[in-house]
């Protein structure tokens, strides 16, 4: 199975409505009609629009099923000159690879305590009654495959013990979203105050 690199142009009307924009794209396909996109780029040909703008892509990522689309949203705008469109701020993507981090995060440090009294209290995975102790029974078999109170409980004492060395506990998970949606919040106003000075391209 052989690939083929296509180029092609598309055209859109420029800001003053003389003019045009093209956009060249640069595809590959397969013999299965399977279609990637390897680069776009663009270039105004109105000599007027070329002296006051210049072009920005505005491009935000959203999640999607790969039957869906790729999952991004890119919009090409003119732009003043010595106006710039920011890139956009996306909200951060906790994810952790081991289960301790996994526990940290999600736990507070009195209910990880809670659960370590219910699971020596009830000896077996299947007889503790906290809702959190059957979730942190959960994430082990998930993480290392077991579900022994024997080998969960000295991981559990441990967390405890070292609890002041994890970065992200529920806390301060809570307290860097408050500070993001405060940052995510003001790159959205720069951003819209950018698209009213400027013109969207639609190819």
């Amino acid at each position: 199975m052989s690939w083929e690199t296509i180029e092609g142009e598309r055209f859109s009307i420029c800001a003053c409505g003389k003019g045009r924009v093209v956009q060249r794209v640069f595809e590959r396909s397969d013999d299965w009609n399977r279609r990637e996109v390897l680069k776009k780029n663009e270039e105004i040909l109105c000599a007027e629009c070329k002296g006051k703008y210049h072009i920005e892509h505005l491009v935000r990522h959203y999640p999607c099923f790969s039957w869906d689309g790729d999952g991004v949203s890119d919009r090409v705008f003119l732009v003043p000159n010595g106006v710039e469109m920011p890139p956009v701020i996306a909200k951060k993507d906790f994810s952790f690879s081991t289960v301790e981090e996994n526990i940290v995060s999600s736990t507070p440090l009195k209910t990880i305590k809670a659960c370590i009294d219910d699971m020596v209290t009830n000896k077996y995975s299947t007889r503790v009654q906290l809702n959190d102790s059957h979730r942190i029974v959960a994430l082990f078999e998930r993480y290392r495959k077991t579900k022994s109170l024997k080998r969960i409980i000295p991981v559990l004492n441990e967390i405890v013990q070292n609890y002041g060395i994890f970065e992200w506990t529920p806390e301060s998970i809570e307290e860097y979203k408050k500070q993001e949606r405060i940052e995510i919040q003001k790159n959205e106003q720069v951003i819209q105050k950018v698209i009213l000075q400027s013109y969207e391209l639609f190819f």
